[in-house]
């Protein structure tokens, strides 16, 4: 195992910068690859939220859109709206 190990540090050496970010990038996702399996093997990933979770995440979401976002008319929403005929 030592043997890979120092031939691949060897070969990173001598990449440009821009393929050890990819690198990087890939061995990230590795790691997080692995601790998810870890996770659903051992049962810990909770995939429901409670209401007051929700919430919570709903309205920092919300806070983090802020009011950039153009709302809809309730006529652009409603059945009429929708169906429209649109040229």
């Amino acid at each position: 195992m030592e043997s890979t190990f120092e031939s691949l540090v060897s070969k990173i050496q001598h990449l440009p910068k821009v393929k050890l970010r990819e690198v990087s990038d890939f061995v990230e996702f590795l790691t997080w690859q692995e601790s998810q399996k870890g996770q659903s093997e051992r049962g810990d990933l909770e995939m429901e939220l409670s209401d007051q979770e929700f919430e919570t995440l709903a309205d920092e979401l919300t806070n983090a859109v802020g009011s950039n976002v153009t709302l809809l008319s309730d006529y652009a929403v409603s059945r009429a709206g929708i169906y429209e005929e649109h040229p």
